[in-house]
Order: structure tokens, then C-alpha cells, then sequence
């Protein structure tokens, strides 16, 4: 008995005239926490409703090894065995449609929770010549499922295709299921589901076009840290994100205090957030501001900004009043006016950063009510005089579904 998960799905028809004989064949490849095996499932009468992420069980006589003369099974899943449930038997499949609670064989076969899965790429480092690596592999969120479409092939017969938009951090791209895999979009769900598929088929045009091969493997919601993350992010797509977050309640007096003071590149948070990603974690950073953009905001009316009512509020006034609710609402620093911000390990986009009130009269060198009463030659001086300047920050983290922001409570420079 052989228990796993569907990965991947082909049918073959062999049509035959034969009383009782074989119409064809499924080949399946399952997949547990161990390894891949490949099953040819044939049919004669029954119909199979298998999908990507079915949890199944197989009961068989013999599980061969494939080789390179025989070409019974791909070379990621070398494995095989071959059943006929209708005319043997010793063989038997099951399909746990209601007694799959969907916690066992989430796990890729490689995959060690506490390291990133082996041959993980984005989807930007798999459109720039990723794909050439051996068993690349992506993990990518599911953002659209489109309608089925019909087309004839050249022997005559129709066949059906879908196709599905992915993305991840880095870019998108568009995954194209045929034929029996398309049953399987009906179980995802965009925003939600996160797929990792290894050894794609691909096609490189304004973005990357993905298939499914004879190699290929999709897990479906896989047990793995970055899997959590990606869905994390996901959902945070989703909903609208405040313009200007406050600082984060984590106390900072003790690290401030203390004699002896951690620095971190951003490589090590990244790492530490990875690894750790329920503790906060509070140090200090060394950096370089590539982008200040004070003057234009200035101009915009736009230097200040907060949010009320679910709605962005934006002024050159340390305190405004809501035009939804007609309270007061109080104002601080626009987090956009920084660039993105680097050291040697890494970078932060722009606007990423949280800051302090302090933090930002220790960068500036003032407080947010005298710096919307700087003369704009001033401002302009000052974003020259902190282009491209090496400055020390105090920073804390803490992650709330594994997401997070760098919050900074001081700047040095």
C-alpha cells in the first residue's frame, strides 16, 4: 500500500476493441514527505476524477525502477508501478475526497523547514535565464483563474485548456493546465493558494509562459516557511495598507541603554525573520539613503499624511480635519519622501521604513511642524545634503503573519 498526493496528471487514450480490454491509461505521479513515484492507472470502463492535490492511496503487487531504455517513467520520478483495477485483482485505488483533513503530505519530499527548498527561484530570476538551471523550481501565489477554452489539435479530436495568472514578490506570469489538469482549477482559490512548481515547461515572451511536462510537479499548498510568507504577502495585497503606519509598540529603552549594541546588515534581518518569525528583534543597521524627494510632496500639499475613515489624508499641517467624519485628525511625516535604502547585503524599497518622530527629527533636523514652515530653497539643500549619506538606525522588527516593516527609532550619522 502506497500513500500520497497527486502532483501531476496525463491522460492517455488507447482506444481498443477488445471485450474488457483496456481504453486507455492515467499517469499519476505521487508524492509524499520521501520521494515521487510514478502509477499508470488503466481504465476500461470506469471514469477517474483525479486532481492536482487529491490525497490517494495504492494498493499494488510490484513497484519497478525505470531506466533509460524502457521510458516508463519521467527522470524526476523514476519509480513506477502499473494497476488495472477493472481486470486485476491484487490492485485497488482510493481517492480520500472525505477523509482528507489536509495536513499529511503537504511537505515537499526536500524540503527542511528551517532552510529554503533546494533550487527555489522567483519568478524574475527564473524570466532572466533561471530556467536553465537543473530542476528550477517556483513557488507563486495563485492572482486569476481564467475560462476554459477549446481548441481542435492536428489529429482532429478537441481538447480544453485554462489558464491560470501567477505571481510572487518579483513579477507574473501565466500557468497553462490542458486537457484532465484542467479540473483541478476548481479547488484554487486566487490570493489564497500557493503552488510550487518544479521543472515547468516555459515560454519567455513579455512574461514568463508556464506548462506542465512528463518532469513536472505542482504541490499544492505546501507545509514550507516560505509558502506561509508568500501567502502572507498575498493577502496583505489584497486589503488596502495604511499610508502611514505609527511606530510599532515595542520598547527600545533597554536596547538603547545597553552596553553592547548589535549591527545587522540587511542580509541577517532577513535571515533572522526567516528563522525566527514570532521574536522581535532590535539592533541597529548601516546604510545608504539613495532617494530623498522632499520639494515635490512640499508642493503637492503632501508632506504630511495620515489616514481616517479608511481614506488617505494628506496636507502641509501637522493636524487637519477629516472630511468624513469632520474630526481632527493628526498628521506625520510622509514614509514616501525617503528612496530606497541600501547597505551591501540588501535593500528596502521606497517608503518601506517606519520612523519614529524622533527618527525623524534626528535624520532631518527638525520636527515635522518646522519643516512644513522650511522655506523650499531649504528643503531642496537639505535633500542634497542627505543624498547618497551613510547613516546608523536603530531599528526594531516584528513580524505579524510572518510580514513585517522596519521600524526605526533613531538615526545617527
Amino acid at each position: 500500500m502506497i500513500m500520497g498526493r497527486v502532483v501531476n496528471i496525463y491522460d492517455v487514450a488507447k482506444p481498443s476493441k477488445r471485450h474488457g480490454a483496456a481504453q486507455g491509461y492515467i499517469r499519476i505521479m505521487l508524492a509524499d514527505d520521501t520521494g515521487v513515484l510514478t502509477v499508470r492507472l488503466w481504465y476500461a470502463n470506469l471514469e477517474y476524477k483525479l486532481r492536482l492535490g487529491h490525497l490517494v492511496t495504492v494498493w499494488t503487487v510490484h513497484v519497478s525502477t525505470s531506466s533509460e531504455n524502457n521510458f516508463l517513467a519521467p527522470n524526476s520520478a523514476p519509480l513506477f508501478t502499473t494497476i488495472f483495477p477493472e481486470g486485476e485483482r491484487h490492485c485497488h485505488i482510493m481517492v480520500h475526497e472525505n477523509s482528507d483533513d489536509g495536513t499529511r503530505f503537504k511537505r515537499p519530499f526536500s524540503c527542511i523547514d528551517l532552510r529554503e527548498l533546494p533550487g527555489l527561484m522567483t519568478l524574475k530570476s527564473f524570466t532572466d535565464g533561471g530556467f536553465d538551471v537543473d530542476e528550477p523550481r517556483l513557488l507563486v501565489c495563485v492572482k486569476s483563474i481564467g475560462a476554459r477554452k477549446r481548441y481542435i489539435n492536428r489529429n482532429g479530436t478537441t481538447s480544453e485548456l485554462l489558464t491560470l495568472g501567477i505571481f510572487d514578490e518579483t513579477a507574473d506570469a501565466l500557468l497553462t493546465l490542458y486537457s484532465g489538469l484542467c479540473d483541478s482549477a476548481a479547488s484554487l482559490q486566487p490570493s489564497q493558494t500557493i503552488l510550487l512548481i518544479s521543472c515547468p515547461g516555459w515560454r519567455i515572451e513579455k512574461m514568463a509562459k508556464l506548462t506542465l511536462n512528463a518532469n513536472s510537479r505542482v504541490d499544492i499548498d505546501p507545509e514550507a516557511g516560505d509558502a506561509r510568507r508568500l501567502r502572507a504577502l498575498a493577502r496583505r495585497l489584497t486589503k488596502k495598507e495604511h499610508v502611514n503606519p505609527s511606530f510599532p509598540p515595542i520598547d527600545v529603552s533597554c536596547y538603547e541603554e545597553s552596553p553592547v549594541r548589535a549591527l545587522y546588515s540587511l542580509a541577517d534581518i532577513d535571515s533572522f525573520a526567516r528563522v525566527n518569525p514570532r521574536e522581535e528583534l532590535l539592533g541597529y543597521i548601516s546604510c545608504i539613503i539613495t532617494s530623498l524627494n522632499i520639494v515635490v510632496p512640499f508642493k503637492r500639499n503632501m508632506l504630511l499624511s495620515a489616514e481616517c475613515c479608511g481614506i488617505a489624508v494628506f496636507s502641509n499641517e501637522t493636524s487637519t480635519i477629516c472630511k468624513q467624519c469632520e474630526k481632527p485628525v493628526e498628521l506625520r511625516i510622509n514614509p514616501r519622501i525617503i528612496g530606497p535604502v541600501l547597505d551591501e547585503t540588501g535593500q528596502v524599497g521606497n517608503g518601506r521604513l517606519i520612523l519614529s518622530d524622533r527618527a525623524w527629527e534626528e535624520l532631518l533636523g527638525r520636527t515635522a511642524l518646522q519643516l512644513v514652515h522650511t522655506d523650499v530653497g531649504v528643503l531642496r539643500y537639505l535633500e542634497q545634503r542627505l543624498l547618497f549619506l551613510r547613516v546608523s538606525m536603530g531599528f526594531a522588527l516584528k513580524l505579524d503573519d510572518e510580514i513585517g516593516r522596519l521600524a526605526i527609532w533613531c538615526v545617527n550619522s
